[in-house]
């Protein structure tokens, strides 16, 4: 059904779920905000389900595919990002 789109955001609060520009089925959560943890590495731990649950107010169907970009389109800035490890757990 829809997608889950975690976002470091240069304005919007850590927490906040918003709505898509381009989608009804997509929501963006901010996990980091601002400019004090640029250029640090920085660890997200993120419990999907509940994340779907607090965004869509459903429970999630099946995970079908996972995509990981950098990109600053909508805000017509430079951005440059590295990605570790990245590992799914059902608990």
């Amino acid at each position: 059904c829809c997608a889950i789109n975690y976002i470091w955001s240069g304005e919007s609060p850590a927490g906040l779920i918003a709505n898509t520009p381009r989608s009804d089925r997509s929501k963006m959560i901010v996990v980091e905000s601002g400019k004090t943890r640029l250029k640090t590495w920085v660890r997200e731990q993120r419990n999907i389900y509940d994340d779907y649950k607090k965004a869509f107010g459903q429970d999630p169907s099946m995970i079908s595919s996972v995509a990981i970009m950098t990109d600053s389109d909508d805000t017509r800035d430079f951005g440059v990002s590295f990605y570790g490890d990245i590992v799914f757990k059902k608990y």
